[in-house]
């Protein structure tokens, strides 16, 4: 798996960390991997965060570290030659408006990991599909024969190495695979993948955001410090990606399920056809798969562009594509209880992924559908819509719960009921669902209220299931 300096795409010399003077601004996971690779490198830091909680919850390991913590207004008048801006910092956060003033540089994570990385990257954005897409790429990079660290922004079990860990754990890595999130990118200046892949831009973030195009723009960035001859891979199916990619530098690799294009990889009937270089080959028929949703055979062709741009091998594609078993919370069938199928896709945060996991469903059984959270100022009417065509029964949770009442309602769906727990809902669903029946669980909004976040949402879906089967069984 050695790779000529030539032909490495995206790595310039490492950076040297020594005596280098950095504020880390923002404690959370991401925050504390940068100042765990930085303190061994001989980096001078001091960590700062906005919420006391976070300070507390961080300062015994700040302390074996020897890093100062600082408070907003001492770090605002610190020396230092980088800032590290964590995720979770919001656009414009006081701090960080000052140290721009001050002219400190000011960069993210992952943006620090590409100067670190030894190793050329492959790096995923896009609204939806980006973990399943990432890990499923990295996968084939491994079957392949290659060793590839996957990681980033990825909420996946056994997958969730912050991109700053990966590239400083791994120094014998062929590659990384890393997700990366729009405000990842927000502070993205030399962060150059070899391969880099947009796969949809779809309303999400408008918390963040002030519309679509300051979306689309953070997410773009991912293009930005590609040269000619690294790749960008491209969603050809959605209209934004499509029309976005256009402009792109970097050689364009194309995915379809509609369209054949010239590079790239596509559907032909149920098959996955990779064109590469002027050679077409077909990589798995969509039977052969373990995943069965029509937007994970998508996601899949993206991963095929992604790891033959990285090397992959047509064999080691394939070989993942068929085993891959799918992440969980992501369409994750967890029992079939009583003739029922109870489906957990709790990390669709946002309509199109609610819409997207409901249409697979319902193509395939009645879909008693359970949806609801906490909304981030999205518009819901195509949900609306595609849950009025496609739900038999619509159970709705969370505290943004009427906004998807109207929206299903306004589109014409009539079976709706509103719970306050989602262990209420699922009780209910259970009567209502009948053998043959699909109970899926597809929120379309964000976790916040009664759960952490999705993975502890995801969580308490399977106990509950698992419950049922237990008392099914007596």
């Amino acid at each position: 798996g050695s790779v000529s300096a030539g032909a490495r795409g995206g790595v310039s010399a490492m950076m040297d960390l020594s005596g280098v003077r950095m504020l880390v601004h923002g404690l959370g996971l991401s925050g504390m991997a940068v100042i765990q690779a930085a303190v061994p490198r001989g980096a001078s830091v001091c960590a700062c965060d906005d919420r006391d909680e976070a300070r507390a919850a961080m300062l015994p390991e700040l302390t074996r570290l020897g890093v100062p913590l600082l408070t907003p207004d001492e770090a605002a008048s610190g020396e230092f030659d980088l800032c590290v801006v964590t995720p979770g910092v919001r656009p414009g956060n006081a701090l960080v408006s000052a140290l721009e003033r001050r002219g400190v540089e000011l960069i993210s994570e992952i943006e620090l990991a590409a100067r670190l990385a030894p190793c050329p990257i492959a790096a995923v954005t896009g609204t939806n599909g980006k973990s399943t897409t990432t890990v499923l790429a990295g996968l084939m990079l491994r079957a392949s024969g290659l060793r590839c660290g996957i990681g980033g922004n990825l909420s996946a079990e056994g997958y969730d190495l912050p991109l700053i860990t990966a590239a400083v754990t791994e120094p014998a890595d062929d590659a990384l695979c890393a997700e990366v999130s729009s405000a990842q990118l927000e502070r993205c200046y030399q962060f150059r993948p070899k391969a880099a892949a947009l796969l949809n831009i779809t309303p999400d973030h408008f918390d963040r955001y002030a519309g679509m195009d300051d979306y689309a723009a953070a997410k773009m960035r991912i293009f930005q410090a590609q040269h000619e001859t690294d790749f960008a891979v491209l969603g050809l199916d959605d209209p934004m990606a499509s029309a976005l990619g256009a402009g792109v530098r970097a050689r364009k690799l194309w995915f379809s399920a509609r369209q054949e294009p010239n590079e790239g990889a596509f559907l032909r009937g149920d098959a996955l056809v990779l064109r590469f270089e002027g050679d077409e080959q077909e990589f798995c028929r969509t039977g052969e798969m373990r995943l069965w949703a029509p937007h994970d055979w998508l996601n899949a062709a993206a991963a095929a562009c992604i790891a033959r741009a990285m090397g992959a091998t047509i064999h080691g594609i394939r070989e993942a594509a068929v085993t891959f078993p799918g992440l969980a919370d992501r369409m994750e069938h967890c029992a079939t209880i009583g003739g029922v199928r109870w489906i957990n896709s709790s990390m669709c945060t946002n309509p199109a992924a609610g819409a997207a996991a409901v249409r697979a469903v319902a193509e395939r059984f009645p879909a008693v559908v359970i949806a609801g959270g906490a909304g981030k100022k999205l518009d819901y009417a195509e949900w609306g819509e595609a849950v009025a065509r496609s739900a038999k029964r619509l159970l709705l949770i969370g505290k943004s719960a009427s906004d998807l009442q109207q929206a299903a309602e306004a589109a014409g769906a009539n079976s709706i009921e509103m719970f306050e727990t989602m262990r209420e809902a699922m009780e209910a669903a259970r009567c209502l669902a009948q053998p043959g029946d699909a109970v899926i669980l597809a929120p379309a909004m964000a976790s916040f209220g009664e759960f952490q976040n999705f993975r502890e949402r995801g969580r308490v879906f399977r106990q509950i299931v698992s419950t049922f089967g237990k008392e099914a069984e007596q």
